[in-house]
């Protein structure tokens, strides 16, 4: 390879890096909706025509995102997991538990726009991104086989589709909108919004017994 070319790839993660930290301080703030080119244009120091030559759309930065959360989730994970002693049901729940409520970007992102986001992305955009996740897939796959290792693997495969699928239903059904909790204490005056962390724990506790031996 080159020294120009080295420098040129170089230079096109730098900028791709730009991108992303400005979408992701932007959604700190605004909702999917609201961000678009045209605002990640202005909190980087690349112009919104120029943009284009690294993400054809928002979504694939959006996707880029996810792609990193995933990452920094199970490295979380993994940390805590290597130094737990247990190795028991309940320890692998609340680690699982205590890493993806400190991940609220992810969260939000798989609770509202997976879907959304991918419908809008290129489809080799969508490939890189599915290959991205193999080696989250991969750890969660082999921490699920140090805490079970009696678990069959059609069980574990199963309980990791549902894990994602938990986490998505409960953050959006715990993390209501401004608009949704009035709706709610209109009719229930005393609602109180359930707790994301306490939820989703005893969810994945209960789902975690299949696999556990039986007897």
């Amino acid at each position: 390879m080159n020294e120009k070319k080295v420098t040129r790839e170089k230079l096109t993660a730098n900028r791709q890096q730009e991108i992303i930290r400005a979408c992701e301080e932007l959604y700190e703030t605004l909702d999917y909706e609201e961000i678009n080119i045209k605002e990640i244009a202005k909190s980087t120091s690349i112009c919104r025509s120029n943009i284009y030559n690294y993400y054809e759309t928002k979504e694939e930065i959006f996707l880029d995102i996810l792609s990193k959360e995933y990452c920094r989730w199970m490295e979380d994970m993994d940390r805590q997991m290597e130094v737990d002693a247990l190795r028991s049901r309940e320890t692998y729940c609340r680690i699982v538990t205590d890493t993806v409520q400190r991940r609220p970007q992810l969260l939000r992102l798989l609770s509202a726009h997976h879907t959304t986001i991918e419908k809008n992305c290129s489809l080799e955009k969508i490939t890189a991104f599915k290959r991205s996740l193999e080696p989250f897939q991969d750890g969660m796959r082999r921490r699920l086989s140090q805490y079970f290792p009696q678990a069959a693997q059609e069980k574990k495969e199963h309980f990791l589709l549902v894990l994602l699928s938990l986490a998505q239903g409960i953050y959006s059904m715990t993390n209501l909108s401004p608009r949704q909790l009035e709706a709610m204490r209109q009719l229930h005056p005393d609602y109180r919004q359930p707790d994301f962390a306490a939820c989703f724990c005893q969810a994945l506790y209960t789902l975690a017994a299949e696999l556990e031996p039986e007897g």
